[in-house]
């Protein structure tokens, strides 16, 4: 299996010097991660054999100079470059990258800045991936698209291709009301391009669930255990925390021995490493040591705290104003509390090698870590891995997605400065032995889901959910070969009934169900079919018996009212019940579903002579999801000793008598003749009872993708009319 990995940038990139071109590695904790998870391929049981990894290059490059890079990339990294011009790709990821997405999914609305050409050119980019990709894909390949500036991606390739897609965010994915705060358009473009990929991964639980809270409320798709069905196929959500290669920080070898921290007389050093970003608190932080220091003169002289600031986005205002604020801030304190002697803040504006930062991980006797929102910050946990005498203490922000998993660290929230004060103050008075402790249980928790197991999780859960999809989708998919099967038993059989819903089925679903009334083509084409000798039409419907004798009484069909409750059993004849029902029981329910319309706006209760509907389509349908689930509780609890069901279906709760459902009807009229064919279609939630029950021998058909106890799929209520039509023309 080959592995196509797509990501804005490539593991490599490309500089021109003296006239030639040059590839180094990328820097960044996506292309490290990866790049570690690929090399661990070799001589593994993987089932990954091989990868091709896509991106930008980093420069723009001519025409004639196009080739000659690609085969440079392709031979020595494994990578397949997109090439865009620097203007573009500035305006995409200074745009709306990195002035839209990233504020808002950082929680800084404030910063965001809502652009339609920003949007345009964003697309603009994703297209043009998807058209690169479409040159090189081949069946069999898994594709694997990362992070924010590629969200488009999914669906795009999923209107051309049926391979499996992948697609995991490594940012934090925000609240609805944040989420909202997007203009329509691309508030829902995100959403539909993210729903192209057959898995959506997240760092945490929360992220997860704030996507299927915007996937609902937006777009109206509802879940079912993080699983999404839509027309054809299954969408995965699920939570994969990113790991790191934990033995290439914790058996590194330093070249000097580390001193020895039980010394009381020993300065002792605070680290801090973070890129230049509003997102990551670094002015909160300190702030926090200054306060630390102001409330504690004992440990003036004796404690520094040494700040790494890796330059980011030079070019962009906002972080040059931070970049200020820093600089200031910095003077401020070594100004007013620094000796001759002692430094309080040493400050390095600049990235520093690996190694160098495993050095200091494991000279300082404190991390402090204080993202305002971060996604993972895998920082954190390589400060835990390079501690190979486990002494040292995190201080992290909860607000990072780390937090989860390090629970053992000190975990404070880093808009208060006074928490970061007394947990640096906590920090440096924990004894040696409580230190220990914490770190091996973090150390041994970071160890076990790494970054190896993070991305084979991933590949097998898409691997997983894809089968799980092609097996309930395409297995029960009505293709025309077993149409004509079925149409051809039809035409040789010599007794036929066929059952039908009506609403969804012969008619569109409709919120306004008075304007789903059927149509002179429809009656014409019913009119045909159970006019053929031996031919029986069923209309099985939750519709009132005088709706349905309005519009089919004049017709040789049989008609079930109220899913059950009524049936006429000849186009002449009454409407009888098949069993004694009453609908005394209504006069406690409906109070009750008054109170619950009331809460409710959208809400209404439709009344019939044995059974009450109460529907909420039109709801707010995040507020209707809890309320319906409240009152679906209270219902069963209230009518456990009567003679009352309950059916919760699409937006709507059904009561009626017990005994009473389409899976009885159906042997109801069965048992009345032998037939020799029997056909029934559905749409609704009511209808799975009626697939359910039929013998073996009938074909049941759904109408939409979705998951059915029917035999058969077929995708949209018109492709029930054209079915009809051609048995109709037997």
């Amino acid at each position: 299996m080959r592995l196509v990995i797509v990501s804005n940038r490539l593991p490599v990139s490309l500089s021109r010097r003296n006239g030639e071109f040059h590839a180094e590695k990328s820097a960044g904790g996506l292309v490290s991660g990866l790049s570690d998870y690929l090399a661990s391929l070799k001589g593994s049981s993987s089932p990954v054999t091989e990868y091709l990894w896509i991106g930008w290059p980093g420069i723009s490059v001519r025409k004639d100079h196009e080739k000659s890079i690609r085969d440079k990339v392709s031979k020595s990294f494994n990578a397949s470059p997109v090439f865009l011009s620097e203007k573009l790709m500035d305006k995409v990821y200074l745009g709306f990258c990195n002035r839209t997405i990233w504020p808002l999914f950082h929680y800084f609305p404030s910063y965001a800045v809502f652009d339609g050409e920003y949007w345009e050119q964003y697309r603009r980019v994703n297209e043009i991936f998807r058209d690169e990709l479409l040159k090189i894909i081949k069946p069999g390949d898994v594709i694997w698209v990362h992070d924010y500036h590629l969200m488009l991606l999914p669906e795009m390739l999923r209107e051309e291709i049926s391979n499996p897609i992948g697609f995991f965010l490594h940012i934090p994915f925000p609240s609805y009301e944040i989420f909202r705060l997007l203009p329509d358009r691309s508030r829902n473009g995100i959403l539909k391009g993210l729903l192209g990929a057959d898995l959506i991964g997240f760092h945490t639980h929360d992220y997860s669930q704030y996507f299927l809270s915007c996937v609902l409320r937006i777009l109206g798709i509802e879940n079912h255990m993080g699983k999404i069905d839509l027309p054809g196929r299954m969408v995965s959500i699920d939570t994969f925390p990113m790991g790191i290669d934990y033995d290439k920080f914790n058996k590194f070898v330093l070249d000097e021995k580390i001193p020895d921290k039980s010394s009381p007389e020993r300065q002792r050093m605070v680290i801090s490493v973070d890129r230049l970003d509003y997102s990551k608190g670094i002015l909160n932080r300190l702030r926090g040591f200054e306060l630390f220091l102001e409330g504690n003169t004992e440990w003036h002289g004796r404690v520094c705290l040494s700040m790494i600031v890796v330059p980011s986005r030079t070019g962009v205002r906002s972080y040059q104003k931070i970049k200020r604020s820093l600089d200031e801030l910095v003077g401020k304190i070594n100004g007013e509390y620094g000796t001759l002697e002692w430094t309080p803040v040493i400050y390095q504006y600049k990235s520093l090698p690996q190694s160098t930062l495993i050095e200091m991980f494991r000279k300082s006797d404190v991390a402090l870590l204080t993202p305002l929102r971060d996604g993972m910050n895998l920082v954190a946990k390589e400060y835990v891995a390079s501690l190979t005498e486990k002494e040292g203490v995190l201080i992290l922000s909860e607000f990072t997605g780390a937090s989860k998993e390090l629970s053992e660290s000190i975990i404070i929230n880093p808009q208060s400065i006074d928490e970061i004060a007394s947990s640096i103050r906590e920090a440096l008075d924990m004894p040696l032995e409580e230190q220990r402790r914490r770190n091996e249980v973090m150390q041994s928790r970071i160890k076990r889901y790494d970054i190896t197991r993070w991305a084979t999780d991933f590949v097998r859960s898409l691997a997983d959910i894809r089968k799980i999809s092609d097996d309930a989708f395409r297995r029960k998919y009505l293709r025309e070969d077993i149409m004509s099967r079925i149409i051809d038993e039809y035409r040789n059989s010599t007794s036929r009934i066929i059952f039908v819903n009506y609403d969804g089925t012969l008619v569109p679903y409709s919120d306004d169900q008075g304007a789903a009334t059927p149509t002179a083509d429809l009656t014409g084409l019913l009119q045909k079919i159970c006019g053929k000798p031996e031919s029986d039409i069923v209309i099985i419907s939750g519709r009132s018996k005088d709706d349905l004798g309005k519009w089919f009484g004049d017709l040789p069909l049989k008609l079930t009212a109220e899913n059950g409750s009524w049936i006429k059993e000849d186009h002449d004849g009454e409407w009888i019940q098949l069993k004694p029902l009453s609908g005394e029981w209504k006069m406690d329910i409906l109070p009750i579903l008054e109170v619950y319309t009331d809460r409710l706006p959208g809400s209404r209760i439709l009344e019939k002579e044995y059974s009450i509907r109460w529907e909420y389509a039109r709801a707010d349908i995040e507020q209707s999801s809890f309320i319906a689930r409240e009152l679906n509780d209270h219902l069963l609890n209230i009518t456990s000793n009567i003679d009352i069901q309950i059916f919760h279906g699409n937006r709507v709760i059904e009561l009626s008598n017990s005994g009473i459902n389409k899976g009885e009807l159906v042997w109801h009229w069965i048992n009345k003749k032998r037939y020799d064919f029997i056909l029934a279609f559905g749409a609704g939630w009511s209808d799975e009872l009626m697939f359910r029950s039929l013998p073996e021998s009938a074909y049941s058909i759904k109408v939409g993708m979705s998951q059915t106890n029917a035999g058969y799929m077929i995708k949209s209520q018109s492709d029930v009319i054209k079915f009809l039509q051609r048995i109709a023309s037997e």
